[in-house]
């Protein structure tokens, strides 16, 4: 067995905490700069650090940018799966578009890299998004198909209510959230699960809460 001696594990500890460093200030560059505006000199500018510290943490700019944007994909799915095993009370498909209004509403800058960068032109990026999305149509195929839907069908339901909620949750950020987060959700559930019909109910429920306003809270997917 190898023992690992103390100076080893600090020294181990004091990498760590520059690479998590140099992430928050690649994080904060990539999403004022985009990826073609920031450069590694700013960069390390930010995390106090010079260009060559940098590069014995990550190998290029495009690195760092894939370990940046690997935070955001891994949260995102971890969000999914929090929301899919949550204890009972929410409806669990309201849940799985909640967690993705969730990730857009909580950090701005991060959905920014996600789904907005310049850099999705970049197979590696569209290959690790593209997954990401897949990852969590999996797990929401995976409650479809335990309340009995066919494999199939379960799978076709589920990438579209993920692609769904993301297109949804990035108008509602974009339009400057301009009707209160559950109704946002509310709605798209409804799109979803009852097609045009179900946007027309929570419109008359919306209307009947008073003076056609969105209620805070409707029934919907509850």
């Amino acid at each position: 067995m190898v023992s690992v001696l103390p100076g080893d594990t600090r020294a181990e500890s004091a990498r760590a905490e520059r690479r998590r460093i140099v992430l928050t200030a690649a994080r904060e560059i990539f999403v004022r700069h985009g990826y073609h505006g920031a450069s590694m000199d700013d960069i390390g500018i930010r995390a106090g650090m010079s260009k060559p510290v940098l590069y014995t943490h990550f190998a290029s700019k495009l690195d760092l940018y894939l370990a940046v944007l690997q935070i955001y994909l891994d949260r995102m799915v971890e969000g999914t799966r929090e929301a899919l095993n949550s204890p009972p009370g929410e409806h669990k498909v309201r849940r799985a578009v909640r967690s993705y209004f969730d990730f857009v509403d909580q950090d701005a800058g991060g959905h920014t890299l996600v789904f907005e960068s310049a850099v999705p032109s970049e197979p590696v990026v569209r290959w690790r998004v593209r997954n990401a999305m897949a990852e969590c149509a999996v797990l929401v195929s995976a409650e479809l198909r335990a309340a009995g839907m066919p494999d199939a069908r379960a799978y076709t339901c589920a990438f579209g209510l993920v692609g769904a909620s993301h297109a949804a949750a990035r108008h509602w950020l974009d339009a400057g959230r301009p009707i209160p987060k559950d109704d946002a959700i509310d709605t798209t559930v409804a799109l979803y699960w009852t097609g045009l019909s179900g946007i027309r109910q929570a419109a008359a429920q919306f209307a009947a809460a008073g003076n056609g306003e969105p209620s805070s809270r409707s029934s919907l997917g509850s």
